[in-house]
This record gives C-alpha cells, structure tokens and sequence, in this order.
C-alpha cells in the first residue's frame, strides 16, 4: 500500500491541530480528488468526531481496522529497511510520528519524511559527531518539524550544527540528558525558531555561566515553558534568570535538583520581569526551613508551586 501523491500545505494545515475539522475536511477532499484512500478514512474520523456518542463508539472498531491496513503495509515497508527498531505513531491513517535510535535511522529518515507528513522525531542514542552530520545535510523536513528530541551525547558540536538549520515550525525542543554546557548553551541561544513554546534542557551540565549564554538568546521571548532541572544553576544563577528582561510569554520553570537552596529561590518571586509565570517546580529539600518563603510563593503561585 504506496502512498499516493503529497500536498504539503494541506496536510501540514490538518496535521497541526486534529481538532481544526476544516483543515481535514479541506484535506479529506483533497485525498479523494486523487484517488487516496485515506480520504475516506479521514471523512470517517470527521463524521465520528460529530457524531452521537453511540455512534462514536461503534464507529471505533471500524476505525481501528480501516487503519490497521496503513500500519501494516508501514511496518512491512519498515522491515525491508532493517527500521526494526523504530516505533512510529500514526494518525487518521498518517505516520506523524517517528521514534528511535539514529544509529538506526541513519541515511534513511529522508525516505520516512518523503512518505509521510512527519512532525514529531525523537532520535535516541544520539552521538554528537552523528548529529552534525545530519544537520550538516539541512535536511529540507527540518523546516517541517514542531517536535524534536534529541537524547545521547549531545554537545558543542551537535548544539553548532542544530543552530545552522531553520526551525520555524518548531515548537518543542527535548535535549534531556546530553552533555550540554555553557559552549553549547552558545550555539543554542542561536536556534533559528519562531515559534518555539518549550526548551528542556532537563539533566545536562549547565552551570551559572551556561545558563547565563543561554539566556542571552534572542528567541526566549518565544519560550512558555523552560525544563532546567537537574543542572548545576547556583544562587547566582537562579538571581541572573530573574533579572533577564524578554520574558514576555514565560509561564513555566523546572528547576528541581539543582545546586540552590529554596531560600536562593526568592528572587523568582519577587521578580517583576516573570509576571507572567504561572508554574514553578523546585526541589522539596530544605522547605521547611523556608517556609515563610515557600508560603508566600504558595500565595502567589497556587497549585503552579510545586514541590517535588
């Protein structure tokens, strides 16, 4: 089972939100109009998201075997290239998903990206020298992506190479667990986003100095969501975030087992230039000590304050 032609526009357009039942009614057409067959199982999930409950329901077990036929021939397709290792995730008929190593993946994700619209990679075991090579390529799907993962050992070079490409599309980026520090936290402060939300820099080696590069980055007034935890940020550190201007649109901070205690916290709280945070999630050790503290953040925060 080939995939039939491609329309870039409309199927970005329908993939960017299932809930926008215009852009796949849109696409749905388009599908039949050249003979796709997963035109009619696009219709079939637009009636069923308008449907009676009863219905819906009924309509679920169809709905799995019409869609079972894409896995399938995908699965199929995949073995002949030894992707053995590669999890896909499919939607109303379209992989839009793809996880796995690159070791793996390698020399063959431009065929994966050519068959199906894509917009979600998570690459694992991830050696630097490997993802320079590939962002080396500038693979033109790049531009396509809304989320990438990236978890190995990522560093400098890997942060360099990421930095060259455009990302315009993208809207989260996971670089959880690499060897990120304050060199690579350069090269990122030059992502070419425009609508990049999250940034989790989740277990890496970022240090005052690296956290500083990093808030140097034109592109953090995009950011809604920041994952710091379990880096080595200090009191310094934690003072410098809550003086940077630019954070306009900042809603969320992570910053669990870092080396601070919850009194160097304080200057995220009383910090006008973070108005706008709602969230911020901080290691529970040493609370009660600070409770005074941890009280007013609780006042201010609510439920957003969490102590884990």
């Amino acid at each position: 089972m080939e995939p039939s032609a491609r329309n870039i526009e409309l199927e970005a357009a329908a993939l960017a939100n299932l809930d926008d039942l215009d852009s796949w009614r849109v696409y749905a057409d388009w599908l039949l109009s050249v003979g796709d067959p997963r035109g009619e199982l696009v219709s079939l999930h637009l009636h069923q998201a308008n449907a009676y409950r009863s219905e819906r329901v009924a309509m679920a077990d169809q709905l799995r075997a019409r869609e079972q036929a894409y896995v399938d021939a995908w699965h199929a397709w995949a073995h002949d290239l030894d992707l053995l290792e590669v999890e896909p995730r499919f939607r109303r008929g379209f992989v839009e998903s793809i996880k796995g190593p690159l070791s793996q993946l390698e020399g063959k994700l431009d065929q994966l990206f050519e068959r199906d619209p894509i917009q979600r990679l998570n690459l694992r075991e991830v050696e630097d020298d490997a993802l320079v090579r590939l962002c080396e390529r500038r693979p033109p799907w790049f531009e396509r992506l809304r989320y990438l993962c990236v978890s190995g050992r990522v560093g400098p070079a890997g942060a360099a190479a990421l930095a060259k490409n455009p990302l315009p599309k993208l809207e989260r980026l996971n670089l959880l667990g690499n060897q990120i520090e304050a060199v690579a936290c350069q090269h990122l402060a030059g992502l070419d986003t425009r609508v990049l939300g999250a940034l989790t820099l989740t277990a890496n080696l970022i240090n005052d100095d690296a956290l500083a590069s990093l808030l140097g980055s034109k592109q953090r007034g995009q950011w809604r969501q920041l994952y710091l935890t379990g880096n080595p940020i200090t009191a310094q550190g934690l003072a410098r975030l809550a003086d940077t201007d630019g954070f306009e649109r900042l809603e969320a901070l992570y910053l669990r087992n870092v080396n601070a205690k919850l009194a160097d916290f304080e200057p995220l709280l009383d910090s006008a230039k973070l108005a706008k945070l709602t969230t911020l999630e901080v290691s529970s050790a040493g609370s009660w000590s600070a409770r005074a503290l941890s009280e007013r953040m609780r006042a201010r925060w609510g439920a957003g304050y969490r102590l884990r």
